[in-house]
């Protein structure tokens, strides 16, 4: 005995020991590998979930028998990003007694990953891999499920991580906010200028494929404003997580600036400057700022007052206390720096300060020609020059000094002369995006410049500027969208916004809409299936100048496309309760029965009221009937009707054999809705009429009364032939003649048989003490008439054992 236990328990440990695990061939169908879900009212795209199919089923389920215990092997879940070698194991040691995991988080919900499940023996040996599984990325989930679509955990931590926005392009007027592609399908954006809008500034629909980065906002200068952005990963927009930007403030106008800064008084008696800046403190925009008024005499610089924003008191300067034997000028120049960072500078004012008999040194353009004056104080052996420069470019200081690099172009004057021509410069290396002054130069030993005067150079760019042209690019029922191309510089000029017209061929109804660089070119609110005329142009951003606007671009034809086909909806017709179904199967049912019923009608003028039963079909009207409802209800009339037809026809037709005739409920309902009489008083036998039928041996016949219309009357036969009908017993003269003589008519009948489980459906709908009972009938009741429709036939004798209704 103990040798037996031995060996049982080697081999014990020898199957453990070698125990391999085998996938099943269709181990891949059995399991789901995706996103983790809860029903239908979440989908948690940060979470993977690894399911057996089954809800019976467990991860053992995926191995052939044999050695698939709980001990026998484990699960793995390994995971490797779209883009990358190496995978990474995020769960290990999973029971195979289990039915899921869904414990692998901080997935990035718009990146594709790679997903290995992995059976690893407990007792070593060879580890069976699972065929890899895409999952993600979230966008790709049909519509229904990017609705519900949830972070599980670490939504705030994911945004704050990937979602950066930055302001960028502030402004007098506008700001624009950048930020990285962001995993996100709307994202809201709030504007706050004291207090909060009651609606988003702007609802973007994140397209993931091709995503928006940036925004611009058009705002009043110098005001703070605060931007909120509300991010949500579904496209309903239900789980909202917000993202607070710090303040940002616009720049002051420009316009405003140069309006304040030149501001001064000169007084020609007294030869007395004025100024005063301390209006600027009102400028909340305005971080700091400095000026300085300094002599300009033939280029030479000589500083004479300065202040700043921390000491800017009114001030005042005797100019006529200056010593010079030349013309000069007193000029103001400021620099100033925003909140927003932006430095920038501009000469606020500048007098020119006369000596008799003296010209002042000018320059100008005029058409073909560029003139100039130089005034006779400039040293005579000085080397006088015209520049031409960039505006914007660094290359001056206080010191009036421009170097050469600096300089697009250089001619030399004749001092005899006063004009050159303007094609002495090559226009044709000029930028179009650029825009230029002209000036005339001193220069100096150190072979750099002294600037005597300067005037505007319009760019001969802007005059052959080439209009962009227009595309179109989607359209819908509605709306047009465009695509716009810059044909000048190819999209190396600064845009500011695009100005975009489309007007219904034929006139009426037009659309003019202005967009930012940033925004796409879409018009909404069109007619369906109308052609349009739509064009384009660009307003460029030229520094030192300010906005230039391109050429309209050529109509281009666009129609809109056809209102869209209103979406098919399923309507059912209104059901009807069971009964009426049923009543007209049976009706169809009955109609091909081969046994008809003939009921004589028999007149009496019995004082008991007949009791009355009404057979009604009702139906009720049910548009709003849903699919699931619907179809219960067929189901039900279906089992209803299929009853119904082994009841009247399959189990009537078993009754052939005895030719009895059944008047029944449903035979009755057959034709309609009919009133049935039923005439208790006459079913009622009295002790005398029993004891005159035990004398006589003849029973006294009555009958129950069925009333059927005139129309209705064909419908009791058999489709047989007429000769097979059975025929209404009939009223001889004689009896007619009796009726008269007696005044009571000779009650005669048609004997029906109703079987047992029948009778119960004869009776009215009242109280059971109206309920009328069928009397039985003897098994000796007489057959019908002949084939040769005889009005002839047998009565059979009542049973005297039969119920009688009180």
């Amino acid at each position: 005995m103990w040798l037996l236990r031995t060996i049982l328990v080697l081999l014990v440990i020898y199957q453990a020991q070698g125990c391999q695990p085998e996938l099943k061939e269709d181990a891949a169908s059995l399991l789901t590998v995706g996103y983790d879900k809860q029903g239908s009212t979440a989908v948690y795209v940060d979470t993977l979930s690894v399911e057996m199919n089954g809800r019976k089923q467990k991860f053992s389920d995926l191995l052939k028998p044999g050695c698939n215990g709980r001990k026998s092997a484990t699960l793995a879940i390994e995971v490797r990003k779209e883009g990358t070698e190496e995978w990474e194991e995020k769960a290990n040691d999973i029971r195979i007694t289990r039915k899921n995991y869904d414990n692998v988080k901080d997935l990035d919900p718009c990146s594709k990953y790679e997903v290995r499940v992995l059976i690893k023996p407990t007792s070593g040996g060879e580890i069976r891999e699972l065929p890899i599984f895409p999952v993600g990325p979230f966008h790709k989930l049909d519509p229904e499920e990017k609705e519900i679509a949830q972070f599980k955990s670490g939504a705030e931590e994911y945004y704050t991580e990937h979602f950066k926005p930055e302001y960028t392009q502030v402004s007098d007027n506008s700001f624009t906010v950048k930020w990285e592609p962001v995993c996100a399908l709307v994202i809201n954006v709030w504007l706050k200028e004291g207090e909060w809008k009651d609606e988003p500034e702007k609802v973007i629909q994140n397209d993931i494929e091709n995503p928006t980065t940036e925004l611009t906002l058009d705002v009043e200068p110098c005001k703070q404003f605060e931007v909120m952005f509300e991010i949500s990963i579904d496209s309903e927009g239900n789980e909202l997580l917000e993202e607070y930007m710090p303040t940002v403030t616009t720049d002051p106008d420009k316009e405003l600036l140069s309006a304040i800064f030149p501001k001064h008084n000169y007084d020609n008696t007294s030869s007395v400057l004025k100024w005063d800046y301390t209006a600027i403190d009102e400028f909340a925009c305005i971080k700091s700022f400095s000026y300085k008024l300094v002599k300009d005499e033939n280029g030479e610089i000589v500083e004479l007052s300065e202040g700043n924003d921390k000491v800017h008191q009114a001030s005042e300067l005797s100019v006529g206390a200056l010593d010079s034997d030349c013309n000069f000028g007193v000029r103001m120049e400021v620099e100033y720096e925003t909140v927003a960072g932006h430095k920038d500078s501009l000469d606020a004012f500048e007098e020119h300060i006369q000596k008799k008999d003296q010209k002042d040194n000018t320059i100008s353009t005029n058409g073909s020609h560029i003139t100039y004056t130089i005034n006779p104080c400039v040293e005579p052996e000085s080397e006088i020059v015209i520049g031409l420069k960039e505006i914007g470019r660094e290359g001056k200081g206080l010191s009036g000094r421009t170097l050469e690099q600096n300089l697009e172009g250089i001619v030399n004057v004749d001092k005899s002369k006063t004009e050159i021509e303007r094609s002495s410069f090559d226009e044709t290396k000029l930028k179009p995006c650029v825009a230029y002054k002209i000036m005339l130069l001193r220069k100096t030993v150190d072979q750099d410049f002294k600037e005597l005067e300067t005037a505007e150079f319009e760019n001969p760019q802007w005059n052959s500027w080439k209009a962009p042209s227009v595309s179109e690019k989607e359209n819908t029922s509605t709306s047009i969208t465009l695509d716009i191309d810059d044909l000048e510089t190819n999209g190396e000029c600064l845009v500011s916004n695009y100005n975009i017209s489309c007007q219904a061929v034929g006139g009426g109804d037009t659309k003019q809409k202005m967009f930012h660089a940033n925004e796409e070119l879409k018009i909404d609110d069109l007619l369906p299936e109308t052609k349009y005329n739509c064009k384009g142009r660009i307003v460029h951003t030229i520094p030192g100048s300010g906005a230039f606007e391109t050429p309209w671009s050529d109509f281009v034809v666009i129609e809109t496309a056809s209102l869209p086909l209103p979406e098919e909806v399923s309507t059912f017709a209104p059901t009807t309760e069971v009964e009426d179904s049923t009543s007209a199967q049976v009706t169809e049912v009955e109609s091909e029965d081969s046994t008809s019923l003939a009921v004589t009608e028999v007149e009496s003028d019995s004082d008991h009221e007949g009791a009355e039963m009404k057979i009604g079909l009702k139906s009720e009207d049910n548009d709003e009937t849903i699919l699931a409802l619907s179809i219960t209800g067929i189901c039900f009339a279906i089992l209803a009707v299929g009853g119904c037809y082994w009841w009247h026809c399959i189990r009537d037709r078993g009754q052939e054999d005895s030719k009895d005739i059944n008047l029944s409920y449903r035979a009755s309902a057959t034709a309609g809705t009919k009133v049935v009489d039923m005439n208790s008083a006459l079913l009622t036998e009295t002790e005398e009429e029993e004891k005159k039928e035990a004398e006589t041996d003849e029973p006294d016949i009555k009958e129950t009364v069925v009333e059927i219309p005139e129309e209705n009357k064909a419908t009791t036969s058999t489709e047989g032939t007429q000769n097979e009908d059975l025929n209404v017993l009939t009223k001889t003269e004689d009896e007619e003649k009796k009726e008269a003589e007696t005044d009571k008519p000779d009650i005669k009948e048609t004997v029906v048989e109703i079987p047992e489980e029948i009778k119960a459906t004869t009776s009215t709908e009242g109280t059971p003490s109206e309920d009328v009972n069928v009397q039985k009938e003897t098994e000796s009741s007489s057959t019908p008439a002949d084939s040769e429709g005889s009005p002839s036939a047998e009565i059979a004798p009542k049973d005297t054992d039969a119920n009688v209704i009180p």
